[in-house]
Order: C-alpha cells, then sequence, then structure tokens
C-alpha cells in the first residue's frame, strides 16, 4: 500500500509540474509596443497609445486566467487516467492479501495482472515526465527540418504489422518527397504512433487513414479511423478544455485516453504546431477525424 500512496503524490507533483511550466508560458505578456513619451504626443496620439497599452494588458490578465483554469483542468484529467491502473492495482492486490485465490496458479495470475497495470501506470508517468521536461524547458524540443515521408514511412513500419494482426487497414498518403515540416523528429514520430496506435487499440477492425495536406505556409495530417463511438463519451470537448478548460465532476473508473490527446497536442504547440478534433462518430458519419498540423519549411 506504500507503493500506491507513493505513486499518488508522485503524479500530484507531476501534474503541478507540467501545469505551472505552461503557467509561466501562457503568462507572458505579449512583446512591449514602442511607445512614444506622452510629452511627444498630441491628444490624439496619447489616447491610442493608452488604448493600446490597455489592451495589452488585458491580453496579459486574459492569458494568466486561462493559465489558472487550465491548471485545475489538467490536474483532474490527468488523475482521472492514472486512476484506472492504479485501481486496478490495488484491488488485484487485494484480491492476494485476503486469500481469495484458490490455488498458487490462480495468485499468480492475478499478480501478473497487477504487475501489468502496474506497467500501464508506469508508462502514463514516463510520457507526463517526459512532457513536463519539454513544456518546463529543461529538456527543450531539438527543431530542425524533417522529411514528412521519411517520417510516415517510419511510422508505417511500426505500426503496419499490429494493424494487419488486428485485420485492420492502415492507409498512409505519402506527401511530396522534398515537403519538410520543422518539428523534433522523435517526437514527432512518438505523437504520429500515439495519434494512431490509441484507435488501433479500440477497434476490432476497420480503418485508419492517414493524410496529409498542405494549407498555406502549414502542413495538415488528418487521421480518420472508425473507433467506437463510445470513446467520446467524456471525451468530446477534451482538447478544447486546454482555451476553454471546464471542471471535471465526474469521473468514472474507464480511461478516455484524453491524456495522450492532451500530451500530443502540447508537444505539437511546442514545435509551432497544435491538434484539433474535426469530428466525432455520428448517423450519418461514423468516422472520427483528428487533425494535427505543423509549420512547413519554405524552399529557400
Amino acid at each position: 500500500m506504500g507503493w500506491t500512496t507513493s505513486a499518488i503524490f508522485l503524479v500530484i507533483a507531476i501534474s503541478l509540474t507540467i501545469a505551472i511550466g505552461i503557467g509561466r508560458l501562457s503568462r507572458r505578456p505579449p512583446a512591449a509596443l514602442a511607445l512614444p513619451k506622452p510629452d511627444q504626443l498630441s491628444p490624439e496620439s496619447s489616447q491610442e497609445a493608452l488604448n493600446a497599452e490597455l489592451h495589452q494588458t488585458q491580453l496579459a490578465c486574459q492569458m494568466a486566467r486561462e493559465s489558472e483554469q487550465f491548471k485545475a483542468g489538467f490536474l483532474a484529467r490527468t488523475a482521472h487516467e492514472l486512476r484506472s491502473p492504479l485501481s486496478s492495482v490495488m484491488s488485484l492486490q487485494q484480491l492476494v492479501l485476503s486469500d481469495l485465490c484458490e490455488d498458487p496458479a490462480e495468485e499468480r495470475e492475478t499478480v501478473a495482472q497487477a504487475y501489468a497495470a502496474a506497467q500501464k501506470l508506469l508508462s502514463l508517468l514516463d510520457k507526463l515526465i517526459a512532457v513536463s521536461k519539454t513544456v518546463y524547458g529543461s529538456e527543450p524540443l531539438k527543431l530542425k527540418p524533417v522529411s514528412l515521408e521519411d517520417l510516415l514511412m517510419e511510422v508505417e513500419s511500426l505500426l503496419m504489422l499490429p494493424a494487419q494482426n488486428r485485420r485492420q487497414q492502415l492507409i498512409l498518403e505519402y506527401p511530396d518527397p522534398d515537403l519538410q515540416v520543422m518539428a523534433d523528429p522523435i517526437w514527432l514520430r512518438q505523437v504520429l504512433v500515439s495519434l494512431i496506435d490509441t484507435p488501433m487499440r479500440l477497434m476490432q477492425e476497420g480503418r485508419i487513414t492517414v493524410t496529409p495536406q498542405v494549407k498555406a505556409d502549414r502542413l495538415s495530417i488528418q487521421i480518420t479511423d472508425e473507433r467506437p463511438a463510445t470513446f467520446w463519451q467524456e471525451s468530446l470537448d477534451l482538447l478544447q478544455q486546454l482555451s476553454d478548460p471546464q471542471p471535471v465532476d465526474s469521473l468514472s473508473d474507464q480511461p478516455s485516453g484524453g491524456l495522450s490527446l492532451l500530451t500530443s497536442q502540447m508537444v505539437l504547440e511546442q514545435m509551432g504546431g497544435g491538434l484539433e478534433l474535426v469530428s466525432v462518430p455520428s448517423a450519418a458519419d461514423p468516422t472520427t477525424q483528428i487533425r494535427c498540423f505543423l509549420p512547413l519549411v519554405q524552399p529557400s
């Protein structure tokens, strides 16, 4: 039981570290305006300068308020995501401690299940630690021009076999070979693998399509899949929580996968991009569409 208590405190500490780090970044006011001295201005120009400075102050205040809202929402979501594997570890341990297993073989199986749940919890904690280091600045991203075609080929080599084993179709459309994005290649690969692997684990069968598209000075990568609609029962407005977070009043014991979406969005924002939820399953369209975007490297 001591281990689970320590894990809870570790979860809270990591979540607060990420929230505080992002809070510090988002509280930075916009660049100061180069305003002339008051005695050099006419009455009309002086009023315009005061209005501009007031607008700048209002923006900084709004950013600070959104930062405080984000901290509460992110901590609640983090606790929710880690609650399920932690509850599994505790309940399985309780079976063994209460001598409810019929024989040593069943007891060993119960311990194995508890170990698997602990590994899942550890994986989530590792992801939180890694993201907190990038956001806080202790391990900043290494941004450089990245060939999108080469990166998608790596993603396909990692996920094609698991998709075939699950009787799923994984279709990746390749862009122009000369197309490059400004990104950290390791983190971008992890984000794309996570965005594709999540629906793969939720689907019994079906199709997942990855479609890159150039729009103005940025590149969007749309991922369309056929995950069950029940996945979005709690996570429908999840991505909007970064800009308009709402308090979480009731949480089920089932993980929603929202933490993976939130961490992916934070990493993409550190690269100058973002993540948006385009659509969720409906009667007219049973697919989920998620789009991530990144800045393009302009040819010299």
